[in-house]
This record gives C-alpha cells, structure tokens and sequence, in this order.
C-alpha cells in the first residue's frame, strides 16, 4: 500500500530481501510503499487515488512463517485485450504480418499514438512499404 508522509522527515526500515533491512529517510511530502500495519504504525497517511479511472489493485494479505505480507493482483487484461486487437488489426492489413505488426506495437503501443505519429508526419521506423500500408490506413 502506498504511503505519503504529511510530518516531520522520518527514519522508516524497508526489508532489502530475506533477513535484511535498509533504512530510508522518508522527507516531508515523499511517498513510500509498505505493508498497511507498517505504514500505520510510522504514521504515515494512506495515498488516496486521484483519478477517477483508476482501480486499485485487489490486495490480499497472508502469512509466511510469521512475516506478514501483502499481495497484490493487478488485472491486465482490459490493456492485454485492447494490445491484441490493435496488433490484430495491424495484422489484418495486407502485407504485414505477425513479425511486423510486433515491431510495430513496440515502437508504437497503442493506435493513437501511431495515429498522432501519422497526423504529424512523422518518418515511421518501417520498410518504405510498410509506412505507405499504415498511412494509408492511419491516416494520410
């Protein structure tokens, strides 16, 4: 869980892997992330979220040995699933294929920035014959 401190600077102990420790000093107005109970007992303030879009991830605590720990589960499909439609899409256009349509959502992730990147005419990292394919499908 994410923690903001609203006080004084402060020394907060963070795990650093099995058995260690490390000690960070937490400045007025810096955020950290700790376990609630941990979080709680500094005094820290719970960050609260700003966007309304935005979930928070579902959180589950449990035990190992006697640590106390949290986990959480972030759910990425809505991003998985629009990534796949749009590589599809790219797929779809004849004369680019499941190789190419990869490179492209790598430079460009999602359809609006390849479509901002077309719309300012800008030169696409592609084989010349490529670039004509997305222009004329993105755009001009």
């Amino acid at each position: 869980m994410e923690f903001v401190n609203e006080g004084k600077p402060k020394q907060v102990r963070q795990d650093d892997g099995p058995g260690r420790f490390k000690w960070k000093l937490l400045k007025t107005g810096e955020t950290i992330e700790l376990i609630e109970d941990i979080g709680l007992r500094y005094g820290l303030k719970k960050m609260k979220v700003t966007d309304s879009n935005q979930e928070l991830p579902k959180v589950t605590e449990g035990n190992i040995g006697e640590v106390k720990v949290e986990t959480k589960q972030i759910d990425h499909s809505k991003n998985k699933n629009e990534e796949e439609s749009y590589s599809k899409k790219l797929n779809d256009i004849k004369g680019i294929g499941k190789k190419t349509a990869k490179d492209i959502v790598k430079v460009f992730p999602n359809e609006k920035k390849l479509k901002n990147a077309i719309s300012h005419d800008d030169e696409l990292p592609f084989r010349d014959d490529v670039e004509i394919k997305l222009r004329k499908e993105y755009g001009k």
